[in-house]
């Protein structure tokens, strides 16, 4: 049976996996493969041997790590300041730092602290700070970009202004500000130098149209404006406001309000005496009629008008009176009224009324060659006017007419006219107003 088997399946068995193995052995007994397997197996080991030493040091860099700022308060007891915006000038620092391996992995930049101590600052202008660093418990720092910055210095200052309420809009209709105050009365201003000299008051604005009478007394908390000598705001954030050491930007205003009224003024008690014969008080004129009085509402509800203590003194007076009158204080009320006002009395002849009887009707502007007839010849004159020209006129003083210049032949209805040569005014009423007037030609 033995003998009887089959070469040739065992070689189709072997062969490709045969050619194989030999390929490979030839590759593993090359000395190239033996030269790069042993540096890898080197490799590897250092690696291991790297790793688990953990006083091994390695740098390690960090990006824009947040720079502190220390020292203001220090600085500005020092009396400087720096103008600079830090947070612009530097926001952040590139550091590279020896860092032991154990602490590698661990380690942020933050553990550094960079930060810039103001208290180098050495003076005003310019002052160069170096970077530094509060702790390097992890290993010293290599390099730090940028490593300072420079800043400009200024003189710190503290200075006491006065606070100042300015009046805005218009109040209410019946609403008086009576009494008004602020708390506090001073503020202090700190700063630099420049900024706070430039400082003369610091400026709170009320709005009267929010006053009412539903608030008789009221405390608003209204924010601070700093303005200079020429009313300039002046703002800037190193500005600082401050009230007994605490930090404000608002100051209080205390208002007292009541209610104010219309109160007619007594016109007739504002003048005294009689002017002279044959002369009369035609009128009083006054600046205002009536004038606005502030005061609790049970006092205005017992005020029924305004009146003087000393009238304008018209006695003998032939023309006009002017003057000023002193009004009566009222107890009670707010200082609103004006101590006097102007008064004028207007005075004038008195007039009087005188008529006249049959007056003859004249004929002016009567053509060449002809005559005139008139309806009615004479009329009754009622002459009103100041007494002194009535009462002087004569009889031959009064004249009437009818002008019939340009006319021809024919009848015309014409008013009746009055004249009185250098006559003051004067008013008339004529029985006759108007007459028929009859022209005839006296030849061919």
């Amino acid at each position: 049976m033995m003998n009887n088997r089959n070469p040739q399946r065992h070689d189709a068995v072997r062969g490709p996996f045969h050619e194989l193995c030999k390929a490979m052995g030839r590759i593993f007994s090359s000395k190239r493969f033996l030269f790069f397997a042993s540096l890898l197996i080197a490799i590897l080991t250092w690696s291991v041997l790297v790793a688990s030493d953990a006083t091994l040091t390695r740098p390690k860099t960090f990006q824009n790590v947040a720079v502190s700022i220390q020292g203001e308060a220090t600085l500005k007891s020092r009396g400087f300041i720096v103008m600079d915006d830090l947070e612009e000038i530097i926001s952040g620092v590139r550091m590279t730092v020896e860092v032991t391996q154990a602490n590698y992995n661990r380690v942020s930049g933050t553990s550094y602290n960079p930060h810039i101590d103001l208290t180098d600052v050495t003076g005003v202008g310019e002052n160069t700070l170096e970077i530094d660093f509060t702790s390097q418990l992890y290993g010293p720092v290599i390099s730090c970009e940028p490593a300072s910055i420079t800043v400009n210095v200024e003189r710190y200052m503290t200075r006491r202004v006065p606070v100042v309420l300015e009046m805005t809009g218009f109040a209410l209709e019946g609403v008086y500000l009576c009494s008004y105050r602020t708390d506090p009365t001073m503020l202090s201003v700190s700063g630099p130098q420049s900024l706070v000299t430039s400082v003369s008051r610091a400026v709170v604005k009320l709005d009267l149209s929010t006053l009412s009478t539903d608030r008789a007394s009221d405390r608003t908390a209204l924010d601070v404006e700093l303005q200079d000598a020429s009313g300039q705001i002046v703002q800037s954030d190193r500005l600082e406001i401050t009230n007994e050491t605490v930090i404000t930007d608002s100051v209080v205003v205390e208002t007292e309000v009541v209610p104010m009224v219309q109160v007619p003024i007594d016109i007739d008690a504002l003048v005294t005496g009689e002017p002279a014969e044959g002369y009369e008080l035609v009128n009083v004129t006054v600046e205002q009629s009536a004038l606005g009085v502030a005061a609790e509402a049970d006092v205005l509800s017992a005020i029924e008008f305004i009146t003087t203590e000393q009238p304008l003194d018209i006695e003998g007076a032939t023309e006009n009176v002017s003057g000023y009158v002193k009004l009566q204080r009222l107890s009670g009320i707010e200082n609103t009224l004006p101590s006097e006002i102007a008064v004028t009395a207007e005075i004038a002849e008195k007039t009087t009324e005188r008529t006249l009887r049959a007056l003859d009707i004249d004929v002016d502007g009567l053509g060449v060659g002809l005559e005139a007839a008139l309806s009615v010849g004479q009329s009754t004159v009622q002459l009103v006017g100041a007494n002194s020209f009535i009462e002087g006129l004569e009889r031959e003083d009064v004249r009437l007419y009818v002008d019939v210049s340009g006319l021809e032949a024919g009848e015309h209805v014409l008013p009746v006219q009055i004249r009185i040569d250098n006559a003051e005014p004067f008013s008339c009423a004529l029985s006759v107003p108007e007459v028929s007037v009859t022209l005839t030609q006296t030849h061919p």
